[in-house]
């Protein structure tokens, strides 16, 4: 039987693990390495819809996910986390965008680890979210250092629903309320024109706002610094 997670003190030695990993050769290596470890694995899932599928019905103690899964690998963590809140989610992710690790944690994530590691400190890093330690690759900590000193993240409560906000994006949607353009938000952040439109595009998208002007009006009405 599938154990469930430590309760009362007493600790299980064989954590369930989904695996959710569109890349299969990958995804053999790590069932084969966790289950060398003592690990059950108790499905695997090669998109983000059959990864939350999968997590609501077998309600494994982990969920190891890449989260550039086809159909939205990102978005399936706080889905995932609603559906099967006892479920830890792990990032397991060849992704070290600053924004996608802060996201990731701030939708549910327990975790975030990147792709290379070995199976042996794969396999401890997952032992110590089991035990309540969340893991994450060193190398992502600076990242991590930086978007608190800029900020937590926002959230935003629009008439469409609640919006959740990275501190870069949030930062982004401000210096747009002050009309500046892309170049000079560029300029103030000390990255590309490119960068920028990436990040107005993502900013517009979580907002459902058609245009740059459709998003100032919606950060001016329910937006606070």
């Amino acid at each position: 039987m599938v154990s469930g997670r430590p309760t009362g003190g007493m600790e299980f030695e064989h954590p369930s693990v989904l695996i959710a990993d569109d890349d299969i050769p990958h995804r053999r290596a790590v069932r084969e390495a966790l289950e060398a470890d003592g690990f059950v694995i108790v499905g695997e899932a090669s998109d983000a819809a059959a990864a939350i599928g999968a997590a609501t019905r077998l309600r494994p103690d982990i969920c190891l996910i890449e989260i550039e899964l086809p159909l939205e690998g990102l978005n399936a963590i706080g889905r995932i986390d609603k559906a099967s809140p006892e479920t830890m989610v792990v990032v397991l992710s060849r992704s070290d965008h600053s924004e996608n690790v802060v996201t990731a944690f701030a939708r549910g994530a327990s975790g975030y680890l990147l792709k290379g590691i070995s199976g042996e400190r794969l396999a401890a890093a997952l032992r110590g979210a089991y035990r309540g330690e969340p893991p994450v690759s060193r190398s992502l900590v600076p990242y991590l250092v930086d978007e608190i000193r800029r900020g937590s993240v926002r959230r935003l409560t629009l008439p469409a629903g609640p919006v959740t906000l990275t501190p870069r994006e949030w930062e982004v949607g401000q210096l747009l309320r002050e009309g500046r353009s892309t170049t000079e938000i560029a300029d103030a952040l000390g990255v590309s024109p490119i960068t920028v439109r990436r990040h107005v595009g993502l900013l517009l998208n979580k907002l459902g706002a058609k245009n740059r002007e459709a998003a100032v009006e919606l950060l001016r009405a329910y937006g606070r610094r």
